[in-house]
């Protein structure tokens, strides 16, 4: 997920938000816009389980849209942590600015723009299926999917794959405030909420 996973509340670091980095130059369109704020998580996870991962991004927002600095500087952080196949954005919102079910959707990157919450499940499957024409095969009990929001993480329930709520302090109802936190980044596996974290 991206906003607010590798994400955090535009503007927001310092005391509240430590280990946040604000980008004043680069525009942010999630939850009510500003300038792009990167989680601690966002800017690095080579200090989680992660490092060596195959990794990809489904997200039902469009990362402030096709060519955004936006989506340039969250590819950017998240190939230098994780090993990322490719840069090409797809999915509803991969080429502009759609956002519906992924049910069904059949990606060509490991990035995908636009899939209705609830549905990112199917986004990460296909994923997987990417990298296998990619010569990648990754098990899904090897598969984790991190997001702020529990809707999302709760659907991952039956498929094989680990979903972790994250983004769990501090919190504005449904949706994390500061993004992912390093300590968050688990390779524990199932389902899991913030309150069982």
């Amino acid at each position: 997920d991206v906003d607010r996973t590798l994400t955090g509340k535009q503007g927001v670091a310092g005391p509240m938000c430590p280990g946040n980095k604000v980008y004043g130059h680069i525009f942010d369109t999630a939850y009510g816009t500003g300038p792009l704020t990167l989680s601690h998580v966002g800017r690095s996870f080579a200090d989680t389980f992660c490092q060596r991962c195959y990794v990809g991004i489904v997200t039902t927002g469009d990362v402030s849209g096709p060519g955004s600095k936006a989506r340039a500087k969250v590819v950017e952080h998240l190939g230098a942590s994780g090993r990322l196949l490719s840069s090409r954005w797809s999915g509803p919102a991969g080429r502009s600015h759609a956002r519906r079910s992924c049910q069904g959707v059949k990606v060509d990157s490991p990035l995908v723009a636009g899939c209705q919450d609830g549905t990112k499940q199917h986004a990460v499957a296909s994923i997987v299926e990417w990298h296998r024409s990619q010569h990648v095969h990754i098990e899904d009990q090897n598969v984790w999917h991190f997001d702020d929001r529990w809707d999302n993480v709760e659907a991952f329930t039956g498929t094989g794959m680990n979903a972790r709520q994250v983004s769990c302090h501090p919190r504005k109802g449904e949706i994390g405030r500061c993004g992912a936190a390093e300590h968050e980044i688990v390779n524990k596996t199932g389902v899991a909420a913030c309150t069982l974290i």
